[in-house]
């Protein structure tokens, strides 16, 4: 019986075991879009102004 391969239910059950149950799934109609207002921490401000930055990004 220890050679047997689990199944898709045993596993199932295993990651129930685990983790106990999912949340419920959102909707669509109740997510939202969220929008950054603030710079990205960890990453210094180019030095060169927006232009460079955007030109280093694009690889030229």
């Amino acid at each position: 019986m220890a050679d047997q391969p689990f199944t898709d239910a045993g596993f199932a059950f295993l990651r129930h075991v685990r983790f106990g149950e999912l949340p419920a799934r959102v909707r669509p109609d109740e997510t939202v879009e969220l929008v950054e207002t603030e710079p990205r921490r960890g990453r210094p401000e180019p030095a060169g102004g927006e232009e460079q930055a955007l030109a280093l990004h694009a690889g030229g």
